[in-house]
């Protein structure tokens, strides 16, 4: 889907967005800002819209069976409440399509690239609005009704925030006041879900690439690390055996959560990086390859409850296991994939594998 035309014009319409994505290209959610050897900013509109649903598949289905998965990680109150572990939605299409949008021959990426100035664009709130309509459709996709929560903290739940309503009286509206859609009076309308029949196949078969694997894991050119524990640089394509944990035996309900953590970003830049399970021909990388399980995207700049803590991302990898085939493997091989130009400023500390109920 391209920029909606009523944003093309009038009060709607902000200058400062990149010329490149005007209509009629189609919005890119696996952006990266430059192009580099995975970038998709040559493909046609149809291998782009197919990258989109396959991302969204990732992103909203198999990568986030769980609630943490999906929205991240619990935020209390307080120095001590504080979490960096984003969900599989806020990296991708939320932080991909701010990027999209702004103009990366400003500064800042102004206005939809940077976090100071996103909501000058109108179709900022078209953008999450849309991201609110997601997070209904995941609720609906994994079985909760209008009385569930994902989380039952209260203090989530009772946090509040202050507005002025209508008649320019100050109100208080809590977190639980704002969840329940029926309260809010308004509905999305119901459209067709594509990307929930876009689920990927492997680029490779899954019994040629565990031979390929195999037979390079005593390469050193091919497979660059053998443990699981940086701190690496970015600068090119990490390649890590993980273990599987052999103590833990996998309850049917559980997900198998691949987990990057330690992320570091220098100067707070923009940065970018994908991940893939048992990859092995890098040209054939991309969200459209059951490889894939997911993205590391953030924004330039941070708030201050942000700024200069090392992130982790998650991701649910129990689907992409049986289809690659690798569900009985002791170990899997993960790439990580820096994009844009941006490994030189990524640090990531390690990776390993849990479970979640």
């Amino acid at each position: 889907m391209p920029i909606p035309d009523i944003y093309m014009k009038g009060e709607l319409h902000d200058e400062k967005r990149d010329g490149r994505h005007l209509p009629p290209a189609p919005v890119a959610i696996d952006y990266s800002t430059s192009p580099d050897n995975f970038d998709s900013s040559n493909e046609t509109a149809a291998e782009q819209i197919a990258a989109n649903l396959a991302l969204l598949y990732h992103h909203m289905v198999s990568g986030a069976t769980k609630p943490e998965l999906f929205m991240g990680c619990r935020l209390r109150p307080g120095e001590d409440g504080a979490c960096s572990g984003t969900g599989t939605i806020e990296a991708a299409p939320h932080n991909t399509v701010h990027m999209w949008v702004g103009n990366i021959e400003m500064p800042e990426y102004e206005d939809m690239g940077t976090l100071y100035a996103a909501a000058r664009d109108p179709v900022f709130y078209a953008h999450h609005a849309n991201l609110d309509r997601l997070w209904v459709l995941w609720r609906q996709l994994n079985g909760y009704d209008k009385s569930q929560r994902e989380f039952d903290d209260p203090q989530w739940l009772d946090s509040h925030f202050y507005f002025y309503d209508e008649n320019a009286d100050l109100v208080r509206v809590k977190v639980r006041d704002a969840i329940d859609m029926d309260r809010l009076r308004y509905a999305y309308e119901e459209v067709d879900l594509p990307w929930l029949d876009a689920r990927p196949r492997p680029s490779v078969p899954p019994n040629v690439a565990r031979s390929l694997l195999r037979a390079k894991e005593n390469d050193d050119n091919l497979l660059r690390m053998a443990t699981n524990k940086g701190p690496w640089t970015l600068e090119e394509t990490v390649r890590v055996q993980v273990a599987r944990p052999k103590s833990t035996i996998k309850a049917r309900e559980e997900e198998e959560v691949l987990v990057v953590e330690g992320i570091s970003v220098e100067n707070e830049m923009y940065a970018k990086f994908d991940v893939y399970i048992n990859l092995v021909d890098e040209t054939m990388a991309s969200p459209r390859s059951r490889e894939f399980a997911g993205c590391f995207v953030k924004m330039k700049g941070a708030d201050m409850a942000t700024k200069g803590r090392r992130r982790n991302i998650k991701f649910g990898i129990s689907e992409i296991l049986e289809d690659l085939e690798a569900d009985e493997e002791e170990s899997i091989w993960v790439s990580l994939v820096p994009r844009g130009g941006t490994g030189n400023v990524t640090r990531v500390d390690g990776i390993r594998i849990d479970y979640m109920p």
